[in-house]
This record gives C-alpha cells, sequence and structure tokens, in this order.
C-alpha cells in the first residue's frame, strides 16, 4: 500500500493547529460553561426577586386593608353595638369608596352561622372556605383569589359588645401590584392560567392571560416556538424566546391553584443586550484564534521550509543507492548552512559513508550470490540438481509439450533396503553409496534429460521430447540393468537394488507436483511387489491410495462407535486335543460395506498411528474376555494377541499391560504375544530389550508366520521366544510337495531342540493332522478343528465341542471349509 506524502511543514503546522484547536475548545467550553452559569444565576435572581415583590406588595396591600377595617369599626364604636345591623348599613355605604380607593372587588359579612349579612356578589366557596377558616382559628387569613381575574382575599374576625363574632371578607385587585411589581423589578409581568389536571404535559403555549404589563408581548410568547414546550420544563429552566429580532427570558412564579386551575406570575425579561455581548466576545475570541493560526502557520512553513527541502533533495538521490548508483550518489551536493552544522549535515554525511559500505557489501553479495544459486539447486553430497532445480525444469518441461508436441515422464527412485545399510555400516557408507548410486543414475539418462536427488535415498528423472511411455521404461529398464552391478567401496561390497515408479503425460496442463506425486506412487506399488523393478501408474492406484487413506480415517471413527469385534480360533495339542488357547484375530463390521477382511485394512493401518490406538483396544478386549472364559471354568487357557510393529516400540507399552494385569486380576501367564519375523528383525537391539522387560511381567512370546522372513533364523538364539508359528503357506503344501514337507520336517526338529512349542496354523485335513503329529508337532491351529469363532458365539461353541477342557467332537470330513 503506497503512503501518502505529507511535508514536515504541514505535519508541524498540523499539530499547532490542532494544539490550538483544542485550545479553542476549552475556552468555548468554558465561556459556554460560564454563560449557562450566568444564565442560571441571572434565571434564580429573577425568581428570588419577583417572590420577593409579590410577598412585599401582598403584604403592602393586606395592611392596608386590615387597617381600613380596625378604623373603620373603631369609628363606628362596633365594641359597644349589640348587634351587627350597624356594620352592614356603613360597610354598604363605604363600598364605592374602597372601590376607588383600595380597589376593593367584593365584600362579604358573615355571622357564626354563616348567614350573610352583607355581600356585594356571590359567595363562592373558596370564599366560604377561607371564612370558615377564620371562625374556627379565630383569626384572620388571607389568600391570593383568582376568580376571573387575581384577587387578595382577606378575611378578619370582629365581635360586637355582647361577644359575638361575626367575619367581614374584602377581595382586592391585583392590578396595582403587578404595575409596581414592573416598576420595581424594570421588567415586564403577566398571570397566567393552565388546568390542574394537565399539568403534567400540558403546553406553555396553551396558557391563558389573565392579566398583563404587556398584552401584546405576552401574547407573542404564547403563540411563538414556546407553544410547544411543557410547562413543567418552563417551570424548572425557563423559556428562551426570540421575537422580531429580541430576545426574551421567562421565568414563572405559582401565585395560587385549585382543583381546576394554576395562577402563575410570569416575569419576562428583554436579554437581547446580555445574549449580543455573548455573541460578540464569542466571535472577538474566535477571530483572535484565527489569526493566530495564519501567523503560525507562515512562521512554520518559513521557518521548515529549507529543511524540508534539505530532506526531500536527499530522499530524491537515496534511490540511486538502490540501483548501486554509488559513484553518482556521491557527487550530489547537499546544501547546508553555512556557519554552523545540523542534525540534516549529520545525515548527508551518514548517508555518503553508507554509499562507501554498500558499494563494498553490494560486491560481496554478488559473490555469495553466485555461491548460493549453486547450493539452492544442487546438492551438495551428490552434486545432482536438487529438488528445487527438478521443480523449476519439470514446469519447464511440461510447458514444453505445445510446442515439440512430445511427452514427459518422470521417473521415481528408491533404492531398496537401504535403511539397514546405513544401520548396519554406519551413516558415512551411506553416503559413499549414495554418491555411488547418484553415478549410476546420472549415467542413464541422455543430456536433454534431467537426473536429480528428491532427498534421503530417493532419485527423479525427467525425461522429455517422449515418443510414448516405452521411452521412459526403456530409461527405467537401463536404471536396473546399472544396479544389477554390485557397488565396491573400500573393502566391502554391496548389492543395491532400486524400486522405480514411471508417470507419463502428454499434457500441457499436468501439474508438475501431480506428476511427482503420480511416480511416487507408482514407486510404492513396485516396491510392494518385491523391488527391483519398475511400474507405471495408473489410474487403479490412485483409487488404492485414496482407499487407504479413507481406511485409515474410519479406523478412529470404528472404535468410537464399536464396529472393531475380535473373533478367536481354538490351538489345540496335536496329540491330546486338550484345548491349548485361542488366537484373538481382529475384525471389522463396516455398517455400509459389512465385514471388511484383515487382509484389506490391516496391512495399511499396520504402520499409522491409528494402529498403536487400535492394539490397546485388542489387549482390553482380550483380559476382559480371559476374566469370561476362567468364569466359564477353564482356568489354564492361553489367548494369542498379535502385536504390531508400531506397538511393539511404543516405550508405554509394558507398563500398560501391567496395570491391565493389576484391573483384570490375571496373571501373565493367561497371555501369549505373538509377533511377525519383520517386527523382530526391524530393530533388533530394542527387540530384544523390549521381549525383555515383557518377559520380567511374566508374558510369553510366539513367532507368527515363520518361514516368511529372511533374517529371524540367524536371531532365534538371541531372542527370548516360546513358541514358533509355523506359517500356513508350506501346511498347505506339504503333502503335494516334497520340498515343503521337508522344510516343516527340519523346522520342527530345529525348534524342538532348542526346547520350544511348535504351531502349525492352517491345518485343514485329517492327513495334514496326522503327518504333523507324526513328526512332534506339538499344536494345531486351522479349519480343521474349527475356523475363527466371534467373540458372541465363543461361550456356545466351547458347550458344543469342549468338555472338561478337551476337543469332544471327532472330525469326520477331510475339509472343513469356512462359511
Amino acid at each position: 500500500m503506497t503512503k501518502k506524502f505529507v511535508g514536515v511543514p504541514t505535519q508541524l503546522l498540523t499539530l499547532i493547529v490542532s494544539t490550538l484547536l483544542l485550545l479553542a475548545i476549552g475556552f468555548s467550553s468554558l465561556s459556554l460553561m460560564r454563560l449557562q452559569e450566568d444564565y442560571r444565576q441571572f434565571r434564580a435572581t429573577t425568581l428570588e426577586q419577583g417572590q420577593t415583590q409579590v410577598i412585599l406588595h401582598n403584604d403592602i396591600l393586606r395592611n392596608k386593608l386590615t387597617l381600613w377595617i380596625e378604623s373603620f369599626t373603631d369609628l363606628i364604636k362596633l365594641s359597644q353595638q349589640e348587634d351587627f345591623s350597624l356594620l352592614s348599613e356603613q360597610l354598604n355605604q363605604q363600598y364605592d369608596a374602597l372601590q376607588m380607593h383600595l380597589n376593593v372587588e367584593d365584600i362579604w359579612l358573615v355571622d357564626s352561622n354563616h348567614e350573610i349579612l352583607f355581600a356585594t356578589d356571590n359567595f363562592p366557596m373558596e370564599v366560604q372556605a377561607n371564612i370558615s377558616q377564620v371562625f374556627r382559628l379565630q383569626e384572620p387569613r388571607n389568600q391570593i383569589y383568582c376568580p376571573n381575574n387575581c384577587q387578595l382575599l382577606l378575611s378578619l374576625p370582629l365581635l360586637n359588645k355582647r361577644g359575638d363574632m361575626v367575619v367581614v371578607t374584602m377581595s382586592a385587585s391585583l392590578v396595582d401590584m403587578l404595575y409596581a411589581i414592573k416598576t420595581a423589578l424594570n421588567r415586564e409581568v403577566a398571570v397566567l392560567s393552565f388546568s390542574s389536571a394537565q399539568h403534567d404535559n400540558f403546553q406553555f403555549g396553551n396558557g391563558k392571560i389573565i392579566s398583563a404589563s404587556d398584552m401584546d408581548l405576552t401574547q407573542s410568547l404564547l403563540t411563538s416556538k414556546g407553544n410547544t414546550t411543557v410547562l413543567e420544563s418552563v417551570l424548572e429552566q425557563g423559556l428562551s424566546s426570540d421575537l422580531a429580532g429580541a430576545n426574551y427570558l421567562t421565568n414563572m412564579l405559582l401565585l395560587a391553584k385549585n382543583k381546576k386551575q394554576e395562577y402563575y406570575l410570569t416575569l419576562i425579561d428583554d436579554v437581547t443586550d446580555y445574549k449580543q455581548k455573548h455573541e460578540s466576545y464569542r466571535w472577538n475570541f474566535l477571530l483572535s484564534l484565527t489569526g493566530i493560526f495564519v501567523a503560525l502557520a507562515i512562521w512554520v512553513y518559513v521557518i521548515a521550509s529549507p529543511f524540508t527541502k534539505r530532506l526531500l533533495q536527499l530522499s530524491n538521490a537515496l534511490p540511486l543507492l538502490a540501483h548501486k548508483k554509488f559513484d553518482q550518489f556521491r557527487e550530489v551536493k547537499f546544501k547546508g548552512q553555512k556557519i554552523f552544522a545540523d542534525e540534516l549535515d549529520i545525515l548527508s554525511d551518514s548517508a555518503v559513508e553508507l554509499s562507501f559500505e554498500l558499494e563494498q557489501l553490494n560486491l560481496e553479495v554478488e559473490q555469495k550470490t553466485n555461491e548460493l544459486e549453486n547450493i539452492a539447486m544442487f546438492d551438495l553430497l551428490t552434486g545432482l540438481p536438487n529438488r528445487n532445480m527438478l521443480n523449476y525444469q519439470l514446469r519447464k518441461s511440461i510447458a514444453n509439450i505445445g510446442r515439440y508436441k512430445g511427452g514427459v515422464a518422470v521417473l521415481f527412485l528408491d533404492l531398496d533396503d537401504f535403511k539397514k545399510v546405513n544401520d548396519s555400516n554406519g551413516h558415512n557408507i551411506g553416503d559413499k553409496l549414495l554418491m555411488q548410486a547418484a553415478e549410476r543414475v546420472r549415467l542413464s539418462v541422455g543430456e536433454i534429460d534431467l537426473a536429480s536427488r528428491f532427498g534421503g535415498d530417493e532419485f527423479v528423472l525427467v525425461l522429455s521430447h517422449l515418443t510414448n511411455v516405452e521411452d521412459a521404461i526403456n530409461v527405467a529398464e537401463k536404471v536396473l540393468q546399472q544396479f544389477k552391478e554390485p557397488i565396491k567401496l573400500d573393502s566391502s561390497i554391496f548389492y543395491i537394488s532400486t524400486s522405480i515408479g514411471i508417470a507419463y503425460t502428454e499434457s500441457a496442463n499436468e501439474k508438475a507436483d501431480d506428476l511427482v506425486s503420480h511416480a511416487d506412487i507408482a514407486m510404492y506399488e513396485a516396491k510392494d511387489s518385491g523391488g527391483s523393478q519398475y511400474h507405471v501408474y495408473h489410474q487403479e492406484m490412485f483409487q488404492r491410495v485414496a482407499h487407504r487413506v479413507m481406511l485409515e480415517g474410519e479406523v478412529r471413527q470404528a472404535l468410537a462407535r464399536e464396529q472393531f469385534s475380535l473373533s478367536l480360533q481354538p490351538q489345540l495339542c496335536a496329540k491330546t486335543k486338550k484345548l491349548y488357547g485361542f488366537e484373538a484375530l481382529l475384525r471389522w463390521k463396516h455398517p455400509e460395506r459389512g465385514m471388511i477382511s484383515p487382509e484389506d485394512f490391516i496391512p495399511i493401518l499396520e504402520n499409522s498411528q491409528h494402529m498403536i490406538e487400535l492394539g490397546y483396544w485388542i489387549m482390553r478386549r482380550c483380559f476382559e474376555l480371559a476374566v469370561e472364559i476362567k468364569r466359564y471354568g477353564l482356568n489354564d487357557i492361553r489367548i494369542a494377541i498379535n502385536l504390531s510393529a508400531g506397538q511393539f516400540v511404543d516405550a508405554n507399552l509394558p507398563a500398560f499391560l501391567q496395570s491391565l494385569l493389576q484391573e483384570f486380576s490375571l496373571t501373565a501367564q493367561s497371555f501369549e504375544l505373538e509377533l511377525t519375523e519383520q517386527t523382530l528383525v526391524k530393530d533388533i537391539d530394542h527387540t530384544i530389550a523390549m521381549m525383555e522387560a515383557l518377559k520380567d511381567i511374566g508374558f510369553s512370546f510366539a513367532i507368527d508366520d515363520f518361514g516368511t522372513g529372511y533374517s529371524s533364523l540367524a536371531y532365534l538364539k538371541k531372542l527370548p521366544v516360546d513358541v514358533i508359528k509355523i506359517d500356513k503357506s508350506f501346511i498347505f503344501g506339504m503333502l503335494e510337495n516334497h520340498s515343503d514337507y521337508q522344510i516343516i520336517k527340519s523346522t520342527i526338529a530345529m525348534v524342538k531342540n532348542l526346547g520350544l512349542t511348535v504351531i502349525a496354523e492352517g491345518v485343514e485335513t485329517k492327513a495334514q493332522l496326522m503327518s504333523l503329529s507324526e513328526n512332534d508337532c506339538d499344536l494345531i491351529q486351522g479349519y480343521y478343528y474349527s475356523k475363527p469363532v466371534p467373540e458372541i458365539e465363543l461361550f456356545t461353541f466351547m458347550d458344543k465341542h469342549i468338555s472338561a477342557g478337551y476337543w469332544k467332537l471327532k472330525v469326520e470330513s477331510d475339509v472343513i471349509k469356512s462359511a
């Protein structure tokens, strides 16, 4: 991703502007907070002043009315009169004067029986309630009363000569008080009423004007944007309104309320000057800040420009180093200050010194690159091209198919049993042998072909411009012929053969990796067929490999889903027919494919990681069956357990078997561990150590498929073996093939001389049984007595065929075939 260039002056200016912007935001926030605080303080002062004026003028009016009533009663000498008729008469006469001088609206005179002695108007419920309170408390009472307009309602108790009590009540208009408040506070005032029932969501604009010092202004406020403001918000925060270029702040004080209406004293302040002053202050601040920004930008640009020009000059020259133009770079003159040196001068000098260092380093890199190219493309031991060169040349050859109209073949070679040479003679001899083998491979290809070392003891040939696959087969046969001659190293002679896999294509779309992979698969087919031969790849090979991979993946699921089971084949004494034991054989019942033959999955799984886990399951199941057999009544029966090569090299094997013995309370004499010859000779030292460890626990050992290997006879004396099992392939032809008969006879004699037990596998006829018994074979296993019995049928089988540990039925037929 390409970065966008931003100059140093721009970055500095951005930094300064950002800093000033933060300061501006800070000052603006403080200014706004200050304005809001001043606003709150102004509103609080306004409400306090309004409240004070209401109380003051209310007290003045109340005192005037009280003083008048007291003077009036003294004048008519109410305390010397027997009743209140004179008082009623005089109040009627003074009513006009009270209206004129004290703004009295109505007068009521009520005795203690709540009879009206004098009244100028109806007798409202608010007045009755006020008078009742005075009679009850016997003291004066006043309140603001708003029937149509707001009035002061004052009630005073009066006594005559006899001590009878009446209450005189006057309602006086508050118009004079409102104008007095307006004059005192220098602001407009009004009285508004609102419905009590809708107080919580009642809007300010729905208020009704009772009285106002400026009716037009008050009406405008009600019809402006304030008409959508909720009354509760106006009471708590006030209301700011803009009308005709002026700004007004409205605050409200509660004067009176009843069940239906609430009455508020509304104070209206013109805050236009205050707002304009604040706006002016803000704009002056912003203009000053803008001026500072511009001045600093110019200053930063003037100061930083010379530095940036020098930096750009250096940055423009640096690519010359990347293009290895070192002399041209040093010719550039970087301008600096004449009097003082700065960091850019040091940077320029360092860049010049760097150019000398890079020039020297470049010479060394070019030299090393040539050396590394040889290392990267050729094998150090054999001198042949390595895998990197192989991939390059193979892709090139495949790409040229379309141009030259010829096929390409890959030959994958693997030396047979090369590991044994390394193990027995050391890696030094192994390396020398690989060098000789590489020379023979090189001599087998033409000038345009490629012979490479793929890795270890594997070689790959790439043949180009072929007419057909027969050309590749000819080269393969030539290679095989080269390896028929022994390889002599010092005083040692080695006979080494090779297995070859051939993959051929005439398609330019073929992938190089697929071609090598196909040749590799074909090579393993050749090796599995005995080695020292070639195989040409075909699709069935891939299907077999895919089948093997699929089976490996299904084993773990089969274990979890309990698809594996054991079948047990009896082993009997040849002469007495006494039951010696059973060999446990693994069976796999697949839910979709049915029973899978052990010959299909055991060879595939034997060298996989799943086989170890499966082997441990087999062992545990054998221990469970041994417990069930003992419960059946057979105490001296052995179960033979087959161990895979991977299982036998597992260091945890002795500990696992020891834990099973403890868990099931069994002895090791109840089991026999079977090993193949291939497992025994794979690593003889480890084999002996592992067998001795298991021998110490008490387990016995049997060599399975004896006679099919090639090294077991040489190691037989070294191994702590107890039982030898003659492979069934010799038993099948023993009566027809004299060689097989002599091998069996000699093997039994040799094994008996060593003090070991002999078991013959695959006995199917009575003649085979009699011949083996005559030659002193100890044990018999085969279809003559029984095929392997599924574990769920074992005890039913023994009930039928075994009595007191012996075979109880005579086998009449010569051959018993499996179901």
